[in-house]
Parts: structure tokens; C-alpha cells; sequence
């Protein structure tokens, strides 16, 4: 009698068996019963064992893994792209950063100024001079000093950078007086100080700031500071220049202002000698300007400009383990974004983008049909950057996308190779001959990032190879006397084998090929003691999984899951092998080489979705030689 339970769950296969053995020892029955109407039977000396011969199943266990299961839910910044791919698997990633276009500190462009105020030059010939003398009489006398800052590293080569304009929130000018050359004026008959702004400043609430008034206290070499608020400074001598490069030599680089002394000789003071030498000592410090805006032109900061080569194993340690990799993404895309306060015509500049091998094979980004063109220069038009008159504060996003056009940089090219290394460089820059000036902001920050996309879209030479362990495995099930402890009307066993059986269900469009090494609890190779050779769980040592069959229906290419069974016959020694395993060292590689017929027909690049699955199911069938137990 052949016996045979098919691969399901353990205690099923257990219970059937039971169930089987049953019926049939009941039908053996009957039928000596039914002899035993014509012959001498004695029931109670009937013999209750029986030879048999019976196949046993047993599944070990089974898994199937999606390639949905394995990416989870976008942690590894892989998703399902329901919209654009419909399912297609797809790797998304922003990688962002900072760069300060310009320092812009507008105090350390202004000289500190010391000006002598000759009193004598400025009292002689007044009615209240005579024979070198002031007499006191308590009238008020103003004494007006014109005084020029200088800008210092501004506005004097203007082949680099300039200053048009400002619009300033607040500013500190500490002011300092000393008498000189013999001056018999006493601080206390100062009745006031105050600075004059010129006309290149506008301040609504007036042109005259008061430096100093009677009774705030100080004296003279002592340092007098005040805060001067919400003015603007245009140091433009034309402000409608015809042309941008009129705009090159139409500035100043000097602020005018007047210091006016009013001083009151007391009538007790008498009459006052004024030597020729007596003069005033003003000096001028600008410590702090807080700005709201400035136009202008400036130049780059070096953070502008970026430069490197970057080893992706530095920053990703698996990628040694990777002993083969070609994925050629047929669809990948990098969108650049600028983001920035500072209004202008902008330049993005790149001097070149590529990827190398570590055989110093080399892929370069092009920018034309003729796949020549290595370098890109992207000029912003005026719908993408910020124009010079938006409101201060407001922001303007720039793009930049490269993908597989020829002339957005034809970056599938550098996905042709292994990508070792990432080399770049880019600038940015703004068009003065597009906007003569820019408007700076006190954020002169230009923020950007690349938002990777790649979808998992193949175009054909698919390579991945990868090497590993699968460790802390436990076969000590696979012992063939534990295999059948649950089918108790075995008496004994005299004869038994086994077949290991390894289904296989395909749907990832890829070919994988596997070689597997069994190691021992002491990470040795293990050894077939029939053969003296490493010892291998198939009859092959390289395990072939072929890609799904694809068939044109219905305007496309559809793909049939492949299935392939592999059949192991194993005794009971090779099973006492196989529990010694508890590690596999293992090689993978993946390729589309089995695809090729598919490719030449004109299938669509090989397309991974989240429903993409392997199937494996393990189980162990016993041949099985006993006697039989018939008792009830």
C-alpha cells in the first residue's frame, strides 16, 4: 500500500494520516470478515501488524517576500508611486543646505573720521569777534563744520561690488570732542550738538539729530552715542542710469554731514582770547547699522561656489558588501531648488556632474544632443526670480531639473556604470546685464535642496551582486525518526529515505542566481562524508531562479510568475548532515540576462512594483518501509 499526504501545515499532515490509517485498517477488516463466512476463523488470535510501504510529507515552512514587505512604509525613503508609475516602486530623497551668499555688514565699510573744527576760521569777521576775542553776552552761537565718511572697501572698485542704495532700520554713531590748540571755550557753554545728515539721506522724521544736549552729562574726550532710525541712503549720482554698465560708475563713495556747535559765552566769561590754533576735535564712529534692505551688486561668498568628490562608501558602509552593482534607472530625475529673500536675476552654474567606477571609468551629466556639453548654465527669467520691487522678506523658489533629456543633463548616463564616486561642481551667480542690481536682505541665505526621484525603472543590464551569511539556523527538526513521532501506528521502521523538495515562485522581473555555502556551529565548511565535498542542499552548487515569461496582450507586456521545483534526494545520513547546519554563507547576483528575448521584442524597461514577490517553500517527503500496528 503507498500512503501520501500532501504539503500542508504539520498537524494536519498528522491527523490525515491518522484518519487514513483508520479507514483502510477498517476495510481490511471487513474483508476478512466477509472471508470468514467460508472459513475458521478465530477473531481472537487475528494478527494485527502489516508490512507497509508509505510516503510521507512534511513541510518544513514556507515564506514569500514582496518587495512592498522588504521597502515598509517609505522609512528607506522607497515608496509606491500610485500616480506617475502606477505601483512602481520608487526611491525619493531631499537632500538640503545652506549657503550664505554674502556677509553684508555695512559698518565696516565706513572709515572712523577725525575732524578739526578751526574755531578761529569760523568766529572772525563776526560781530561778536573782535581783536581775537569773544565777549560773552549769553547769546547763542552756532558753529558749522562740514565733515565727509569715507567708505572704506566699497564703491572704490567697482569692478567687483557696490552699494547703490539703502534703507536703514537703525544706526549708532558715537561722536567724541576734545579741544585743541589752546581753545578757552568750557564744555559747559555747549548748548547743543547736533549732525546734520546731506542729501544723500532721507529720514522722515528730519535730517537733524541732536549728538549731544546741556545736561546729559558728559565732557569733553569723552565718547556721545546716538541711535539714528529708519532713514535711507542713495549714494547714486544718477538714479535712472540708461544701461547696466551705466550703473558701474554712477556711484559715490563718500556720506556727507554737518556739525553744528551751539554755544552760549556767558556775560561772566567777560572777554575770551581766540588763538588762530583753537579748534574743536570731532571724531566720528559708526559702530552698528541694522538695514532693512540694500541694493547693489556684491560678490559671491565662497559657499557659493562648491566643489567635491564624494566616495558613497563613506558615507554608506554596506556599499563594500555590494560585490557587483549596474542599475541603469531609465527614468531618473533630480529637481534643484534655490530658495532666497534676495531679489535679482540669478545664474546657476555647473561646471560639470559625474559619477566613476572604482576602475576610474567615467560617466559625465551632458547638456546637448550631441552628448559633448559637460557644463550648464541655467538663467532664471523673470517669472522665477524675485523681482527687484516684491516686498522686502519675500521669497522666490528657482528649479533646476535634470533628468534623461539630452539637454537636462542625460543623467541616466551616469547610472550606466557602478557609481563609486559623485564628483560636482556648481556656482551661483547673479545676471547684471538681466538686473544691474540686486536687493539684499538681512537673510542672504540661498537655500538648496535636490529632491532625488528614481524610479525603479530599468533599462537593460540589470547587475547586482551581493555577498552574505544567514546566521543562527536551527534544522534539528529534520530528524527523519522525529518527522514520523506522530504517526503512531508505525511499529517499526526498517527502511526509510527522504526527498528534500524546494518550489520556487518567481514574479520579480530579474534572474537570480545563488550559491550557498552550509557552515557548522564553528563557521567551517561542512563535508559530505560520501563525497569529501563541501556539502550542498541542492543537486547544483548555484541555485538559477529565472525571470517571469512575458507575453504581448492586450497593447502590452504582461509577466507570468515563473514556478520551478527542485527535488533533493537526502538518506538519513544526509539528514544528520543537514541538522549540523546553523549558518549559510551565501552569494546572490540578480541580473536581466534571461530578459533578452523580451527586450528585443520591445518590452518596456524592466518595471519593479510592490507586489513583485518571491516565493519558497521547503518540506521534507519520507519514503517509508514498517510494520503497521492495526490495534483498536
Amino acid at each position: 500500500m503507498r500512503f501520501f499526504a500532501p504539503i500542508v501545515e504539520t498537524n494536519k499532515i498528522t491527523n490525515d494520516m491518522k484518519k487514513l490509517f483508520t479507514i483502510l485498517s477498517v476495510a481490511s477488516m471487513f474483508t476478512m470478515l466477509w472471508q470468514g463466512c467460508e472459513a475458521n476463523v478465530d477473531l481472537n488470535n487475528i494478527d494485527t501488524s502489516v508490512e507497509v510501504k508509505a510516503n510521507v510529507a512534511t513541510p518544513i515552512g514556507s515564506v514569500k517576500a514582496t518587495i512592498g514587505d522588504f521597502v515598509g512604509d517609505g522609512t528607506w525613503g522607497i515608496f509606491i508611486d500610485s500616480v506617475k508609475n502606477h505601483g512602481v516602486l520608487t526611491f525619493k530623497d531631499t537632500f538640503s543646505i545652506a549657503r550664505n551668499f554674502h556677509n553684508l555688514d555695512l559698518s565696516q565699510y565706513i572709515s572712523n573720521t577725525t575732524l578739526k573744527m578751526n574755531v578761529y576760521d569760523k568766529v572772525e569777521g563776526q560781530p561778536y569777534f573782535v581783536n581775537g576775542k569773544i565777549t560773552g553776552n549769553d547769546q547763542p552761537i552756532v558753529l558749522t563744520f562740514p565733515l565727509t565718511l569715507k567708505l572704506n572697501g566699497i564703491n572704490n572698485n567697482l569692478n567687483h561690488q557696490r552699494i547703490d542704495s539703502a534703507l536703514i532700520n537703525d544706526a549708532k554713531f558715537v561722536s567724541n570732542i576734545t579741544s585743541i590748540g589752546g581753545l578757552p571755550l568750557e564744555w559747559d557753554w555747549i548748548e547743543k550738538v547736533e549732525l546734520k545728515l546731506g542729501k544723500n539721506f532721507h529720514r522722515s522724521a528730519g535730517n537733524i539729530v541732536t549728538v549731544y544736549k546741556k545736561g546729559d552729562g558728559y565732557g569733553y574726550n569723552q565718547n556721545i552715542g546716538v541711535s539714528i532710525d529708519e532713514f535711507s541712503l542713495n549714494l547714486m549720482k544718477n538714479k535712472n542710469p540708461e544701461s547696466w554698465q551705466d550703473y558701474s560708475n554712477n556711484v559715490v563713495d563718500t556720506c556727507n554731514f554737518e556739525i553744528m556747535m551751539h554755544i552760549v559765552v556767558p556775560s561772566s566769561a567777560g572777554e575770551i582770547l581766540i588763538p588762530s590754533t583753537a579748534a574743536f576735535q570731532y571724531k566720528l564712529d559708526v559702530q552698528f547699522i541694522d538695514y532693512e534692505a540694500v541694493w547693489g551688486m556684491f560678490e559671491p561668498s565662497k559657499d557659493m561656489s562648491s566643489e567635491a568628490e564624494d566616495v558613497i562608501a563613506t558615507y554608506w558602509s554596506p556599499w563594500n558588501d555590494i560585490l557587483k552593482l549596474r542599475l541603469p534607472f531609465a527614468e531618473p530625475s533630480v529637481n534643484m531648488l534655490a530658495t532666497t529673500q534676495i531679489a535679482g536675476a540669478m545664474i546657476m552654474e555647473g561646471d560639470y556632474l559625474y559619477t566613476q567606477n572604482a576602475q576610474g571609468e567615467t560617466a559625465y551629466a551632458t547638456f546637448d544632443e550631441k552628448e559633448t556639453k559637460h557644463s550648464l548654465y541655467k538663467y532664471f527669467t523673470k517669472n522665477e526670480y524675485l523681482p527687484l520691487d516684491s516686498p522686502i522678506g519675500a521669497e522666490a523658489t528657482m528649479h533646476v531639473l535634470f533628468d534623461k533629456d539630452p539637454e537636462r543633463g542625460h543623467i541616466d548616463k551616469l547610472f550606466a556604470i557602478r557609481p563609486d564616486k559623485i564628483g560636482y561642481k556648481f556656482s551661483v551667480k547673479f545676471n547684471q546685464q538681466e538686473t544691474p542690481q540686486i536687493r539684499i536682505t538681512k537673510n542672504t541665505s540661498i537655500k538648496l535642496d535636490a529632491i532625488c526621484n528614481l524610479p525603479m525603472i530599468f533599462n537593460q543590464g540589470v547587475e547586482l551582486a551581493y555577498a552574505d551569511t544567514i546566521k543562527g539556523i536551527d534544522l534539528s527538526m529534520l530528524d527523519l525518526d522525529s518527522l514520523l513521532s506522530d504517526v503512531d501506528m508505525v511499529d517499526t521502521l526498517e527502511k526509510a529515505s527522504a526527498k528534500l523538495v524546494i518550489k520556487i515562485e518567481n514574479s520579480i522581473p530579474l534572474q537570480f542566481k545563488g550559491v550557498l555555502t552550509c557552515l557548522d556551529e564553528n563557521n567551517n565548511v561542512i563535508i559530505n562524508p560520501k563525497t569529501n565535498e563541501p556539502f550542498l542542499i541542492t543537486e547544483n552548487d548555484t541555485i538559477v531562479i529565472g525571470a517571469p515569461q512575458y507575453e504581448f496582450n492586450n497593447h502590452t507586456w504582461q509577466g507570468t510568475a515563473l514556478e520551478s521545483v527542485e527535488v533533493v534526494n537526502v538518506d538519513r545520513e544526509d539528514l544528520e548532515t543537514i541538522q549540523r547546519i546553523k549558518s549559510i554563507a551565501y552569494h546572490v547576483s540578480l541580473d536581466d540576462e534571461s530578459l533578452a528575448y523580451a527586450y528585443e521584442q520591445g518590452l518596456f524597461n524592466v518595471k519593479l512594483t510592490a507586489d513583485n514577490h518571491l516565493r519558497i517553500k521547503l518540506a521534507v517527503g519520507a519514503n517509508v518501509e514498517g510494520v503497521l500496528k492495526l490495534e483498536f
